[in-house]
Parts: C-alpha cells; sequence; structure tokens
C-alpha cells in the first residue's frame, strides 16, 4: 500500500467475473530488500495504514514521526505501522490511528469488541502481529 488509505467498491472486474482487489501492504523497514510485508485481497472493504516510515523528519539524529501519542506529547513508540481492513473507510482511519498510539494489549482489546476489523501490527522490533481474522484476507505474506 503506497497511499495511506485504499477503498473498494465491490471486486475487481475481469473475463472471469468479479474478484477481489490485491492490495499491497508496504514494509516500514527502509533496510529491507522486501517493500511490501504482504498482499490482502479485498472486495467492498477499506485498507488504511499507520505509520512512522513515511512523514518524519530528523533532528540531530533522532528521527521524529508525525503520529503523536496524547499521553506523552511526543511521537508514539510503540509501532511502526498498523493497517486495518474494515467496511468504513472513516472508522479504518481513525482506528489505525488510534491503534499506533495503544500498547499490543489494549489495540487487540478493542480491536475484539468490534465486528468486522481486522488489524496488522508492525513492533518498532519488527514484529508483525495481526488479530484473528486477519490471516483470512493475506493472498501472500513476505514474512
Amino acid at each position: 500500500m503506497w497511499g495511506g488509505n485504499i477503498r473498494a467498491i465491490g471486486g475487481k472486474p475481469d473475463r472471469e467475473g468479479v474478484k477481489p482487489w490485491k492490495i499491497g501492504i508496504k514494509n516500514p523497514d527502509p533496510e529491507s530488500p522486501v517493500s511490501e510485508l504482504c498482499n490482502v485481497l479485498i472486495e467492498g472493504k477499506s485498507v488504511v495504514s499507520s505509520g512512522s516510515y513515511e512523514r518524519y523528519y530528523t533532528v540531530n539524529g533522532t528521527r521524529y514521526h508525525h503520529i503523536i501519542d496524547p499521553n506523552t506529547l511526543m511521537p508514539a513508540a510503540f509501532f511502526t505501522n498498523v493497517t486495518v481492513i474494515c467496511p468504513d473507510s472513516g472508522l479504518a482511519d481513525a482506528l489505525s490511528t488510534a491503534l499506533f498510539n495503544l500498547p499490543l494489549d489494549k489495540g487487540r482489546e478493542l480491536v475484539a469488541s468490534l465486528d468486522g476489523v481486522e488489524v496488522l501490527w508492525v513492533t518498532v522490533s519488527g514484529d508483525i502481529i495481526y488479530s484473528e481474522g486477519f490471516g483470512a484476507y493475506l493472498a501472500e505474506k513476505n514474512w
């Protein structure tokens, strides 16, 4: 995913009917030779990513990104990427930023309370974690 927000209305028409749209989720590690973490297949859903790897600046060797933790008023430090899949693009956008600012256990708790929402998290240490139903959308993964 090279943009942060994608909304698919239905599926992708082709000669054999309608197929899901294939969306690549960008690897937040600029040092990696692999440009995408995975590809997901969606129909009538939104895929929204929030990350620390696109919008940032560096001051005296310290990198600052644009997603601010309201508790510290500094850039959030839990994840490098949070990607949300759900039917509502506005909700996905709000959730990707909110989940970026929550510790993993609190984020999982929130996602479990919402119907039709699945999430992929990439921790600062590079671990890739996804919600229980996220695997149903995976076309392929590169990790």
